[in-house]
């Protein structure tokens, strides 16, 4: 008998994003489950990743057949845990086969969007036995869900001694997604101030020419702020080390915190955040966070400055921040199921 036949099954089924899905299958296989993925989405062009979240019935023929494919390869598989993350794009009949042939698995939703986002995902939520959010908001509003923040992975973490770098190249640092609020929030924040670094990525430059000539949502954002290649993990994670604060906004009606928030605070950094929901949080600490507001028109000027320059390099992560680790969030699910409502 293969230590494959022995180990206990995972099946994965998530999306791609920025390659964390490819992390969290191999801290499942780390804790000793045979693991197989599946990327949730059946295609990850443009139009079909914009029918997914406006009218997914225009591509339900690609879902079902792309799930049957699946199915295929699947059917004779014991699972003893299954995890759907997003399910956007998952079938119900997918589910309930799942469901018929592995009678003994523990079947987990998780999500790292605001519900109001995903729709779609509603019509397959009875299908688990846990529902798990990042959303402290959504938790409160639904007692069906309990809570299960974000993570960070060990790209973030400092090295084996904790010693924080010191001196620090950046004093203020932003690495994300293009979008229009944050492009301008950050601006703002490094205006008149040295040793700042902004990255801004947009998938693709006809992408950012539609969105800066023909919707002019990005009309004043100049082509040279904006990169089309993304930042390797490492990269990312050695910007943090050497930012004494990193910058996170997240998107408006998000109250769940971003992988940025936890990223950051790993590598010993600050974070500048417009998230107020942190202030829950058991490691809220302003000697680690600093909360201001999204419109920094309600701030004076000279007091927001004067508190980031008053930002200190912290003596490394939070105390026992290591609960935040991906590690710990897959054995939270594996381990836990029904933990108790707003746990954390």
């Amino acid at each position: 008998m293969t230590d494959e036949n022995i180990r206990p099954r995972a099946l994965v089924i998530a999306p791609a994003f920025f390659g964390y899905e490819k992390d969290i299958v191999a801290e499942f296989e780390r804790q000793g489950y045979a693991t197989t993925f599946i990327d949730e989405r059946p295609s990850t062009s443009t139009v079909a990743l914009a029918a997914l979240r406006v009218r997914k019935g225009l591509i339900g023929r690609l879902i079902n057949k792309y799930y049957r494919r699946k199915w295929s390869t699947l059917a004779s598989s014991g699972f003893e845990i299954v995890l759907v993350v997003k399910g956007e794009a998952t079938p119900r009949w997918f589910l309930e086969n799942l469901r018929k042939s592995n009678a003994g698995a523990h079947f987990v939703f998780y999500s790292y969007d605001a519900l109001a986002n995903l729709s779609s995902c509603e019509t397959i939520l009875d299908c688990f036995d846990e529902l798990l959010s990042f959303d402290r908001d959504d938790v409160a509003a639904r007692p069906d869900f309990d809570y299960l923040p974000l993570f960070y992975t060990k790209e973030f973490e400092l090295p084996a001694d904790g010693t924080p770098i010191r001196p620090r190249r950046y004093r203020l640092s932003f690495v994300g997604t293009l979008h229009t609020e944050r492009y301008a929030f950050a601006k703002r924040l490094f205006v008149g101030r040295t040793g700042v670094f902004g990255f801004f990525y947009s998938q693709a430059r006809w992408y950012f020419a539609v969105s800066k000539y023909i919707t002019r949502e990005h009309i004043s954002v100049p082509w040279a702020d904006v990169s089309f290649q993304k930042l390797d993990r490492e990269r990312v994670a050695d910007i943090f080390r050497n930012s004494v604060a990193v910058l996170d906004m997240p998107r408006r009606g998000q109250a769940g915190l971003t992988m940025r928030t936890f990223e950051v605070l790993a590598s010993g950094a600050v974070l500048v955040t417009t998230n107020a929901a942190i202030t829950s949080e058991p490691f809220f600490d302003p000697a680690w966070v600093v909360v201001v507001p999204s419109d920094l028109d309600d701030v004076k000027s000279n007091d927001l400055q004067a508190s980031l320059d008053a930002i200190a390099i912290p003596p490394g992560p939070p105390p026992a921040f290591d609960r935040y680790s991906l590690e710990s969030w897959v054995r939270a699910i594996v381990t836990a199921p029904r933990a108790g409502k707003g746990g954390s």
